[in-house]
């Protein structure tokens, strides 16, 4: 029989190893600020089997509570009975706290078998909050890169690859560079009316302390045009955290060169999975980002949200 116990932040790091970066301690404790209390917990019997970190906020554990999506971290192989006990004793740990429980998983394209497991078991076990439809690109995929995409991005790809663009790969180690495809996102966003969620001084310490990322900057007759920042989030996975571009420099299609040339850079740096992001808020899809993701070549795969 299984049991939950409460971990410090170094016991936890000794124990589990996490399956992507947003759940690790060093990603918890930078964001330590934004929850009221942190809760390492490990479920085991003879052997330390799942890990979860979890954010006290408001009345409510979240997993995650500053991220895009958090979860269990699992060591080896796991039965379901396993998992639904190790969700049974979640639920009761946050009962007797008299807390609620938020949880959201990564999207399937992570680990399909390990994560379908997991939606199964917390489909039953808690409520679906929401289900988002989250995009990647299958690198592979790439070498027919033409073929998979849409005529009219195609097309636009075409316009763009005779427009003198030079795509520069920046230093993540250098604050100036990163503010400078920093200026470009901000702009972007502010242009169009989307929330920028990260401040320049939050990326650079999340950069500078914990995540191996990559920036890049869209040049045109010596202007930035467009700019991209990813995240190396797991094993063989990258995530676009922002990426866009100027308004003015729009017709130019720069967003259709940026992706191809993104799409190209991490195929051949051997990575197996570039994982775009969603495009719901809260289940609600924008359905221009979605027929703009689709059109460029990406897949969708679901990401769940489970409340209780």
């Amino acid at each position: 029989m299984m049991q939950i116990e409460r971990l410090s932040p170094d016991e936890y790091a000794k124990t589990y190893t996490p399956q992507h970066v947003f759940n690790s301690v060093d990603f918890t404790e930078l964001n330590r600020d934004k929850a009221e209390d942190l809760h390492y917990l490990s479920i085991h019997d003879t052997k330390h089997r799942f890990g979860i970190i979890l954010g006290e906020r408001n009345g409510m554990l979240r997993s995650p509570f500053s991220a895009p999506f958090g979860g269990f971290t699992t060591r080896g192989v796991q039965t379901l009975e396993r998992m639904e006990e190790a969700v049974d004793l979640l639920l009761a740990y946050a009962a007797e706290r008299s807390l609620q429980l938020a949880v959201t998983l990564q999207p399937l394209v992570y680990d399909e078998t390990q994560l379908s497991k997991w939606t199964s078991v917390l489909t039953r076990k808690m409520n679906v909050r929401c289900t988002d439809l989250n995009y990647h690109v299958d690198l592979q995929r790439i070498t027919n890169y033409e073929q998979i995409i849409d005529r009219s991005a195609r097309k636009n790809l075409h316009h763009a690859l005779n427009v003198p663009f030079n795509l520069i790969k920046l230093n993540s180690n250098d604050l100036k560079d990163v503010t400078r495809a920093y200026e470009v996102i901000r702009r972007n966003r502010e242009e169009r009316g989307f929330p920028l969620r990260m401040t320049l001084e939050q990326v650079w310490q999340t950069v500078s302390n914990v995540i191996r990322a990559d920036f890049f900057v869209l040049e045109h007759e010596g202007e930035d045009v467009a700019a991209a920042q990813v995240f190396h989030v797991a094993e063989g996975v990258a995530q676009v955290v922002y990426w866009g571009d100027i308004r003015e420099y729009s017709a130019l299609r720069p967003m259709n060169f940026l992706t191809y040339s993104l799409f190209r850079h991490y195929y051949e740096a051997g990575l197996r999975t570039l994982d775009i992001g969603p495009s719901t808020e809260d289940g609600i899809p924008n359905y221009g980002l979605c027929e703009f993701k689709e059109n460029i070549g990406c897949s969708v795969t679901l990401k769940y949200s489970f409340t209780k």
